[in-house]
């Protein structure tokens, strides 16, 4: 079954187990220049992505295309200043 909508993630250690392919992250909400946000790969713990805000009510994201990119034991964030984590998968 397809997932509709955006897994959302608001707390450092929120995590999806998953194997799946990320098209678009989008964290919104960030109350303070400085503060920084960022998504590993769940196990290998690379950096899938990372932004800083630039200034306070700021939002930041990339778009990875229709395939997007490969997480296959999912993500998990490990660093968030403020806001929310949007994380919408690719579809089959």
């Amino acid at each position: 079954m397809a997932r509709i909508g955006p897994i959302i993630l608001s707390v450092a250690g929120d995590t999806f187990t998953d194997g799946c392919r990320v098209s678009v992250i989008i964290w919104n909400g960030a109350t303070t220049a400085g503060h920084t946000c960022r998504l590993d790969l769940r196990t290998e713990g690379a950096k899938l992505w990372g932004g800083t805000a630039a200034q306070a009510n700021d939002y930041l994201g990339a778009n990875f295309g229709p395939k997007g990119l490969h997480c296959p034991t999912g993500f998990k964030l490990t660093q968030i200043g403020s806001g929310e984590v949007y994380v919408y998968l690719a579809e089959d």
